[in-house]
This record gives C-alpha cells, sequence and structure tokens, in this order.
C-alpha cells in the first residue's frame, strides 16, 4: 500500500495540485494523510480546506490553524504578535476563510492514531507531547525516546518543522514529509513523501515537486499583502532569511525573472543534449517559456558565442535568463557563472564567452552582478566532467527562473574572464577588420560598424582576399544573381555577400579573414 504524506500546505494551491499529481504519477494509492497547517502564508487558503474535505483525505489539525479558528487568539493573542507582517497575514486568511471552513476546521482533532496494514501509526503536526513541537533530523535519540513512551505507535508522522526526515529509534519510526506550500531549505519546490508498506516491511520515499512558482508569487501578490510573504515562496525561505532581502537592496535583485529562458550552445540539434537541458528545466521550473537563440555555433568558438548572444539579447523583454554553453573547457577548473548584466540574468561557463555583453555593459553604466556558482545543492547530483549545460548551468538558470537570488548561488566574484574581441583599426587608407562570423547563407559578417560607411555608399572600395568590392548596395533587391556585394546587415555591421550564392567559399574566407575597407580618394 502506498499512502501519501504531505503537510504544512499552507495555503498554497499551486503546490498542492503539484503534489498530487506526482503522487498519481508514483502510483500511490488514493489514501492522504495530511498533517495539519493547510492555512496561513498562501494565497488560497479557503481552496486548499474545501480540498481538504475529500473523503479520501485525512487530515488534523496545524499550530497556525488553531490559532485560525481560536476565538481567544484572534481577540487578544494574535495582537501580541509583535511584528505587522504576520498579524496581517492572520487577519487576512481568517478573513479569507468561509463560515463552513472555519467550522470544518474546528472538527478536526489534533492527533489521529490507527492501523494500516497492521501498523499502528500517529499522526500529529509538532510531536506528541504539543502541537507546536519541532522535530527534525537534528532531535537528540533521547528525546525521540521519550515521546515515542507516550503512544504504542510504531510509526509517528509529523509536520510543522518543514524539515523531510525519518528516523528509527528503536522499534518506533518518526517521519516527517517536509513542507508542500512553504519551504525554507532555500529550495522553493515542494515537497512530500509516500509511505509503502507491505509484507516486506515499511519503505519511505520523498520527493521534491516543482510547480508554478511565478503564479504562484503572482497570486500572493494579488492579495495586497506584504512583498514579503511573496518572496517566501519565491526564494524558498522563511520569514526570518527573507527580509534581510527585502530590506537590503543589495542583497535582494529587484529585477522580476519573467518566466523566459533562452538557449545558445555549439552542441548541434543531432545528438540529446539540448533536449536534455530542456528536461532539467522543465522540471524544475515547468512553467518556463524556452527559447533557442541557437544551437549552431561553431564547436568550441567562444568569440563567436559571445558574439550570436549579443546580437540577439534586444529583442527580449527585461527579466530573461539567458545560458550559454560555448564550453571547451568542461570539467576542468574554470569557474561557473551566473551574472545579472543590466536588464538580463546569465548563465555560462567563465571562459570569456560574456565579453560582448559586459563590454556593452561597462560602457552603458548597466547593472553588473556577477557570482561564481559553488553551492552544489542547486545542481544536478553527482555532476559529470563533460556536460555542465545539464549538471549546472540548467538547474541554477532554472532556479533563477524561479526567482532565486544571484548571491544564493554562489559567491560574488569581480573578475569575470575577458576576450581580447578583434577591433578595427583607422589606417591611413581606411578601416581594418576582418570577418567574425559567417551565416547559414554564406554571408559574411564583419566586425566593421556600418554607420561608418552609410554616408559614403559609391565612396568605398572592399578588399578582401584579393577582390575588390566597389560601393554599398543598399538591399539584395538593388543587384543580381551572382553579384558580389557589400551591404549592412541587420545586426548593424558591414557584410560582404553573393546575391543567391555563398560568398565564404566563392572568397575562401572564413572567421578571421582580414576585411579592408578603401576611401575611394586612396585609391591610386
Amino acid at each position: 500500500m502506498k499512502i501519501t504524506l504531505i503537510s504544512d500546505i499552507h495555503g498554497n494551491l499551486h503546490a498542492l495540485e503539484a503534489v498530487l499529481r506526482h503522487a498519481r504519477n508514483q502510483a500511490a494509492d488514493q489514501m492522504v494523510l495530511n498533517l495539519g497547517d493547510l492555512t496561513g502564508y498562501g494565497p488560497h487558503p479557503e481552496q486548499v480546506v474545501r480540498w481538504s474535505k475529500n473523503e479520501r483525505v485525512t487530515n488534523i489539525l496545524g499550530n497556525y490553524d488553531k490559532k485560525v479558528i481560536s476565538k481567544a487568539y484572534r481577540k487578544t493573542g494574535w495582537q501580541k504578535v509583535n511584528n505587522p507582517d504576520k498579524r496581517a497575514m492572520f487577519a487576512w486568511t481568517y478573513r479569507e476563510l468561509s463560515k463552513n471552513s472555519i467550522k470544518y476546521l474546528k472538527t478536526l482533532p489534533e492527533t489521529r492514531q490507527f492501523e494500516i496494514a497492521g501498523k499502528q501509526i500517529l499522526m500529529t503536526h509538532g510531536s506528541p507531547a504539543s502541537i507546536s513541537e519541532h522535530l527534525g533530523i537534528d532531535t537528540l535519540d533521547e528525546r525521540l525516546a521519550a515521546l515515542a513512551e507516550m503512544t504504542d505507535a510504531e510509526i509517528i508522522l509529523s509536520g510543522h518543522s518543514h524539515k523531510a526526515f525519518k528516523r528509527q529509534v528503536k522499534n518506533t519510526l518518526f517521519i516527517n514529509p517536509g513542507s508542500v506550500g512553504r519551504l525554507d531549505d532555500g529550495d522553493p519546490r515542494a515537497s512530500f513523501a509516500i509511505l509503502e508498506i507491505d509484507d516486506g516491511g515499511v519503505e519511505v520515499h520523498f520527493y521534491r515537486v516543482p510547480y508554478d512558482i511565478i503564479s504562484a508569487v503572482n497570486a500572493m501578490r494579488m492579495t495586497g499583502l506584504p512583498e514579503i510573504f511573496a518572496q517566501i515562496l519565491r526564494q524558498g525561505l522563511n520569514y526570518d532569511d527573507v527580509k534581510p532581502y527585502v530590506n537590503n537592496p543589495f542583497k535582494f535583485d529587484a529585477l522580476e525573472p519573467n518566466g523566459t529562458l533562452t538557449l545558445l550552445t555549439d552542441f548541434g540539434l543531432q545528438d540529446h543534449f539540448v533536449g536534455t537541458m530542456k528536461g532539467v528545466i522543465t522540471n524544475i521550473a515547468p512553467q518556463t517559456n524556452i527559447i533557442d537563440i541557437s544551437h549552431q555555433v561553431r564547436p568550441q568558438n567562444i568569440r563567436l558565442g559571445g558574439h550570436l548572444l549579443a546580437q540577439a539579447l534586444p529583442y527580449f523583454p527585461p527579466g530573461t535568463v539567458h545560458v550559454a554553453v560555448v564550453d571547451p573547457g568542461v570539467g576542468t577548473q574554470r569557474r561557473a557563472l551566473a551574472a545579472q548584466i543590466g536588464e538580463h540574468y546569465f548563465v555560462a561557463p567563465d571562459n570569456g564567452l560574456l565579453t560582448p555583453i559586459l563590454e556593452r555593459a561597462h560602457e552603458t553604466g548597466g547593472v553588473i552582478e556577477i557570482v561564481s556558482l559553488n553551492q552544489s545543492k542547486y545542481w544536478l547530483p553527482d555532476p559529470s566532467t563533460s556536460f555542465h549545460g545539464r549538471d549546472i548551468f540548467a538547474p541554477v538558470a532554472a532556479h533563477l527562473v524561479n526567482g532565486m537570488p544571484l548571491d544564493r548561488l554562489g559567491d560574488r566574484i569581480d573578475d569575470p574572464i575577458m576576450l581580447a574581441l578583434p577591433q578595427p583599426s583607422l589606417t591611413d587608407q581606411g578601416w581594418l577588420g576582418e570577418v567574425i562570423m559567417v551565416d547559414v547563407f554564406g554571408n559574411l559578417s564583419t566586425n566593421l560598424i556600418g554607420e561608418l560607411f552609410e554616408n559614403d555608399i559609391g565612396d568605398i572600395t572592399v578588399n578582401i582576399n584579393g577582390k575588390r568590392i566597389h560601393g554599398l548596395t543598399g538591399t539584395f533587391g538593388n543587384a543580381q544573381d551572382g553579384d558580389l556585394i557589400v551591404t549592412i546587415d541587420s545586426s548593424g555591421y558591414l557584410s560582404i555577400a553573393i546575391v543567391n550564392g555563398e560568398a565564404s567559399k566563392t572568397l575562401s574566407a572564413d572567421i578571421g579573414t582580414p576585411v579592408q575597407v578603401i576611401f575611394s580618394s586612396e585609391i591610386a
């Protein structure tokens, strides 16, 4: 028999629905044991209480629920709470609950004990001694043994601490499934457990389940309650741990992730690599809108990868998370980075891939905050030495989409690797640059900015591999098939092309090929 164990939903309907779906996928039986605290801190207390009335759900009262239904606490107790945010949450939760829901909560006991498959099971929110006692992995064996003496139960189920654990003390098994709706360990995913009892004994399986955190956060904000409650959901931290981020603008990232994530790699699409990264991302942040910039970056060409990312960047909204993986140093001691640069987030290896983005930010005075990813709890377990895109960059990016602040992912740095990008130079005869990209059509994009020449359409000559091309052509339509032309491309750079042909092959040109722009007055 597989029994779903949940606790501390705290009004988070989005998390609850994700947990129930996941439990069904694990072939759990329909029995659900809920260990209390249906309400408080989440945006949907009324809907959660209504769900709990399902005949397949066995409920007990939690300490927050008890306060909500206590007339004495409502009159005087909550006023003694020295925290205006928490007072506001308590009052709002009570107002949101219908009379029927409050009446139902009043019928719930603080403990239940019964037999399932020959095992005596005790349900309690805190402990057999108190509804408010925290039990966890650090609780002393002596304390657990004393609690076990208070009951003849072989299995004691508890919640309240929001920390999943199981402990065997003599003949008693203690289990806490963690919190469904209000995590406080820095991982905002919902927590629950499945208790499996059969002739072979007892097994406990713990799960962390991604859910639509962005929608939950937005629903929380719609309540009009203080922002800190949205951040509790977003960051997976308790009130006291979130408070410094809300109060300190240097620790709290004001840039709101918009749910969009881009991918740029040199992996190609023949193999499973890109799809696997997307699977990791959607497992952690299922609501993510994933957009592919390119997976055809020339293998291990860091400079080209950075150029393509920089060209695409202006067309994405603020709060987009960009994952860029062109990583010939994978598995070495090179750092992995996450950054807020301007109005966007980035996750990439520290190999110069972000150089064009950083240079532009330095020029414009944009925000630059970079961390070295050293918090392995936000990676996949046991990362490989050859696929950091899957094991490090994808999960970290998904946590960013879910709203995790940068400085939780690693330590801040100010010395990212910067590449020496080729710069055009002005000579006596004109400009000297080079090809920096060959596109799928064989067109040659250079590092020469088009605005330098747009007023000299007929007065320049471009020299590449001994071939001279006179004048700028405004559009492809102004030339004939096979014509070799110079244009200003869609990114604003001088580009060399052949109408309905491939300039790269015809001119035997590639990335790094020199390009000279000569003003006509200088041509002998």
